[in-house]
């Protein structure tokens, strides 16, 4: 790779000619053809001839697998220019369009609902939905949890205006919002995204917390208002499980994750258990920055420092050659990526904040998007979101309904890249500076997903309760992350972020209930999955790669007792998996004794 990669991905391989207009045109196509289907599939009234529900189920997956990749580009699209109102017009759309989708999969269950019991046997053992048939009967399960059709349908067609319209809210007023931040000039507003990384990554500590208490009092200023959109989105959410009749607030969660209620509440109880990981490290950590206490944005602030930063060509070659440690077939996958104009890591203010990964599963490709700045953390997100991109690459040779995995599933992959990426360069770092930087690093990482996004999904669990009887104020909201928060950090912190609840978009998702927390559930299955690579560098890639191209027709039971071995309903395999931080931990205390 001697040629220097471009930070800017080419969206024009999969839409040749994108315009909006055109574009629009499309979504309405797709949507026209959905309430076709839509009409034909409910005179379908007795469905009996194995045959003829093939062809509607093949017929209902391809028009879902174009769906999910229209709104994928669209996503893309507009995740380069949120202020454009043309682009939030075209989302519009397409946010329109997936209600549709929705609303054909109910009508789509009521047909498989009504399936003779020996027919939907005789079905399932057809070579046809080979791969398909987790998805096929969680569909026709929904039907005994959900309303009715007729009600189910009225409740999508709201949800344009309602539920999402509270997340499309969020979004175009979260893109609004700029903080003051001094520099050499004055004063400069710049995004909430790009003063958050300034205040946790800089080493300097009167610039963190100057940004910090910026952010701290934008968010004071604006709070009101956000209050008002979470609270309408959770009172939603809320009354249309009421009306479902759940009252476990967590079911759609872990239906969505395919993983057990036991197999949640075992992780929690061991991450509980594991408290003083964090106390321990951050205690060190205020020691070694000559610090009584840290506060919230001291957590990311580098104690160490590497020799210098990280070009975007040079984070490039990091990540294949880890990849290519790994497996030939990841190597070459991830130079494919580089190659073809997948990833775009510019800065720009205009760009949406955060990270991800855009499946395009009929051009079989991804996007990823990152804001590239140069520091090792860049890096690690690169890596992430191309473990992301190699899960798609894998799924993208699978039937279109088994593209559909469960954020815990995935982020097991993109939590597996990061590892590679980590530990290697850990053990070949120069000194021992650069060494304990990337350790430092690794144990931060890791923190985020035992500690911190916890933290935040009980603050949830908690705030969904309170949200059934009242709304609650901006005070009550902060008041209430302040005390999950302390939950967990305890006396470790001086400062904590109380208003997380604000400036984390997974707390506005619609798609996708507490979506915080599968985050944590695929890093500890990801950390099962890496110990047995250790102990196993020769047959574990292939299998791997099975595991992967199965994940979207398994459970993550099924997934841990056939690769690992391991039963996640019981506390163990959890406890297992938080060894490998365990030991970080102890490293870094016994080789940061000598700079007390």
């Amino acid at each position: 790779m001697g040629s220097t990669q471009t930070k800017q991905w080419d969206l024009d391989r999969v839409y040749p000619g994108d315009k909006v207009s055109s574009l629009k045109e499309q979504v309405s196509t797709i949507i026209l053809h959905i309430d076709q289907v839509q009409t034909d599939l409910e005179s379908l009234t007795d469905p009996q001839e194995i045959l003829d529900v093939v062809e509607a189920i093949e017929l209902v997956q391809r028009i879902n697998t174009n769906v999910f990749e229209m709104d994928e580009y669209i996503i893309c699209k507009f995740s380069l220019a949120v202020h454009d109102p043309e682009l939030h017009k075209l989302n519009e759309l397409s946010t329109r369009m997936k209600s549709r989708m929705e609303t054909l999969l109910l009508t789509f269950r009521h047909y498989l609902a009504a399936i003779s019991d020996d027919n939907w046997h005789a079905l399932l053992k057809s070579p046809e939905v080979k791969g398909i048939e987790t998805f096929l009967t969680d569909q026709r399960q929904k039907v005994k949890d959900q309303l009715s059709p007729d009600l189910e349908k009225v409740i999508h067609s709201l949800s344009i205006n309602g539920f999402d319209g509270w997340e499309d809210h969020y979004e175009q007023e979260f893109a609004q919002l700029t903080v003051p931040v001094s520099n050499e000039m004055g004063i400069e507003n710049i995004s909430f995204d790009s003063a958050f990384m300034r205040a946790m990554l800089s080493s300097d500590r009167k610039i963190r917390e100057g940004i910090a208490s910026s952010m701290t009092n934008v968010c004071r200023e604006n709070e009101i208002r956000f209050a008002s959109i979470f609270n309408h989105l959770a009172g939603y959410r809320n009354e249309l499980y009421r009306l479902r009749g759940w009252s476990n607030p967590m079911k759609e969660m872990y239906e969505q994750n395919r993983i057990s209620e036991a197999s949640v509440n075992s992780m929690m109880q061991a991450l509980h258990k594991s408290k003083t990981l964090l106390h321990q490290f951050l205690d060190r950590k205020a020691q070694l920055n000559q610090l009584e206490k840290l506060s919230w944005f001291d957590i990311y602030s580098p104690t160490f420092t590497s020799k210098e930063t990280v070009t975007y060509d040079q984070a490039t070659e990091i990540v294949i050659s880890q990849f290519y440690r790994f497996s030939e077939k990841m190597g070459k996958f991830a130079e494919r990526a580089f190659e073809e104009g997948w990833i775009d890591g510019e800065l720009s203010d205009s760009k949406r904040h955060g990270a991800f990964c855009a499946s395009l599963p009929n051009s079989k490709e991804s996007r990823v998007l990152l804001s590239f700045t140069g520091n090792y953390q860049d890096v690690v997100t690169l890596a992430h979101e191309l473990g992301h991109a190699y899960h798609n690459f894998h799924l993208h040779e699978e039937p279109g309904f088994a593209h559909q995995t469960g954020t815990g599933l995935a982020e097991t992959v993109s939590t597996f890249a990061e590892n590679l990426v980590l530990d290697a360069a850990i053990e070949l770092a120069d000194s021992e500076e650069d060494k304990l930087f990337l350790l430092e690093l690794k144990i931060i990482n890791g923190l985020k997903y035992i500690a911190y996004i916890p933290a935040k999904f009980e603050f949830e669990q908690q705030f969904y309760e309170k949200r059934k009887s009242q709304m609650l104020s901006a005070t009550e909201l902060t008041d209430l992350m302040e005390k999950s928060e302390r939950d967990w950090f305890q006396d470790s912190l001086e400062e904590v972020n109380t208003h997380n609840w604000m400036t984390i978009p997974h707390f506005f998702n619609t798609e996708k209930a507490f979506f915080n927390l599968p985050y944590t559930i695929g890093y500890l299955f990801s950390n099962g999955v890496y110990s047995l690579y250790l102990l196993d560098k020769e047959t574990l890639p292939e299998r791997y790669s099975q595991l992967l191209s199965s994940s979207g027709n398994k459970t993550m039971e099924e997934l841990g007792a056939e690769f690992l071995d391991q039963n996640l309903t019981e506390p163990f395999f959890w406890e297992t998996s938080i060894k490998p931080l365990e030991k970080a931990i102890s490293i870094y205390l016994e080789k940061t004794k000598a700079y007390l």
